[in-house]
C-alpha cells in the first residue's frame, strides 16, 4: 500500500533537485526506487505530476498543483509530530520552517540565531528568505515575518512593533553639494529608490501639520534594501530605508540622517508595522517551538529597533 506521505517527500525532492539522479543521491536511495515512488504515487492519484523525457522533466498542470497539496501535507504531520514531542518533553523541538523579508533576516535577525539555536538546540531551524509573501500553508511554513499591513485575515496576526523610516546619505555624498532642507530640495539631489516598479517613485514627509509628496526617481533602482544601503554607503545618493537596514552604518557614521525636521513616517501611524503571521488559524494557539522564536523577535525588536543609538545627523 502506498504511504503517500513518503511519497510526496520523494516527489518534492525530485521537483527541487531537480531530477531524479540528485533526489537519489540527496535522499540515500536508488533512482529507479524513487522513480517507482512518484510512478505509483502518480497511479494512486490517476494523475500524470511528472512528464519525462530521456534528458529532462518538467512538472504537468497536476504536478503544479499537487506540489502545495504535497508541501502541506508534510507541515501538517511535522507540526503534529513536533506537537506531540513537546507535550512529552515541556521543550522546543523539531522543524520550524520561517519566511521572512531578506532584509529582517539579513540586517536584523541574523545576529540573535546562533544564540537563539544554542538555547533550543533540539529546535532545528529553516529560514526562507523573500521580499514576496510566500503563501504559510502551501509552502509549508511555520511562521512569516510581515513588514506592512497583514493581508490573510484567516490567519492569527500578532503586530510585533513599528519601525522608523529614515532618509539616510552619506557624509562624503553630502559634502559634496548643500544638503536638502526641505522635500522640494530632493530635486536637486541623486536618490537610491526602494521597489519592484521601474520610474518615479513618490516620498511623503510630515512636519507637524504639513504633509509634502515630492516625486524622485532614483539613479539606481532595486528592489533591495541591502544592496540599496551599500550603494548609499558608497556615496551614490539619498536613501529612504526602514531603520534596521541601516542601523549599523548610523550607528558608526557610515551614513547620516538627512532632513531630520521632516519625518518620513506619517505620525498618525507611526512607523511601518511588523507582523508574525502564524500558519495556525486566529482561533487555534501556536505551538511552543512558534512562540519562542516569536519572543526572541519581539525582544530583538524592543531593543535594536526601538533602541537604536542616536544616529548622528546632517545640519
Amino acid at each position: 500500500m502506498l504511504n503517500e506521505l513518503e511519497a510526496a517527500e520523494i516527489f518534492l525532492q525530485v521537483v527541487r533537485a531537480p531530477g531524479f539522479t540528485a533526489a537519489a543521491k540527496a535522499l540515500g536511495k536508488s533512482t529507479s526506487t524513487l522513480s517507482r515512488t512518484v510512478t505509483d504515487l502518480e497511479a494512486a492519484l490517476g494523475a500524470q505530476l511528472i512528464a519525462r523525457t530521456t534528458r529532462t522533466l518538467h512538472l504537468t498542470e497536476a504536478g503544479a498543483l499537487y506540489v502545495a497539496h504535497a508541501e502541506a501535507l508534510i507541515a501538517a504531520s511535522r507540526a503534529a509530530h513536533d506537537a506531540l514531542t513537546e507535550l512529552t518533553h515541556g521543550s522546543p523541538r523539531g522543524h520550524l520552517r520561517i519566511s521572512m523579508p531578506v532584509s529582517v533576516g539579513e540586517r536584523l535577525l541574523g545576529p540573535y540565531l546562533p544564540r537563539f539555536r544554542r538555547r533550543y538546540p533540539e529546535l532545528r531551524l529553516e529560514v526562507d528568505l523573500s521580499d514576496r509573501n510566500v503563501p504559510l500553508v502551501e509552502g509549508g511554513f511555520d511562521l512569516a515575518i510581515r513588514v506592512g499591513r497583514a493581508s490573510d485575515s484567516s490567519l492569527r496576526a500578532q503586530l510585533l512593533g513599528k519601525v522608523a523610516v529614515r532618509l539616510v546619505a552619506s557624509p562624503a555624498y553630502l559634502a559634496s553639494r548643500p544638503p536638502p532642507r526641505k522635500p522640494t530640495d530632493l530635486a536637486d539631489h541623486d536618490c537610491v529608490s526602494l521597489g519592484t516598479v521601474a520610474g518615479p517613485v513618490e516620498w511623503t514627509f510630515y512636519r507637524n501639520q504639513e504633509r509634502v509628496s515630492v516625486g524622485v526617481e532614483g539613479v539606481v533602482q532595486t528592489t533591495s534594501p541591502t544592496l540599496a544601503a551599500q550603494l548609499c554607503r558608497a556615496d551614490l545618493g539619498l536613501l529612504r530605508v526602514t531603520e534596521w537596514v541601516i542601523r549599523e552604518e548610523l550607528r558608526v557614521g557610515q551614513l547620516v540622517e538627512v532632513m531630520p525636521a521632516w519625518a518620513c513616517d506619517n505620525p498618525l501611524h507611526g512607523g511601518i508595522p511588523v507582523y508574525v503571521m502564524y500558519a495556525q488559524g486566529a482561533s487555534a494557539a501556536p505551538p511552543l517551538k512558534s512562540r519562542v522564536f516569536v519572543e526572541m523577535v519581539k525582544s530583538v525588536m524592543a531593543t535594536d529597533v526601538l533602541n537604536l543609538i542616536k544616529p548622528r545627523r546632517a545640519r
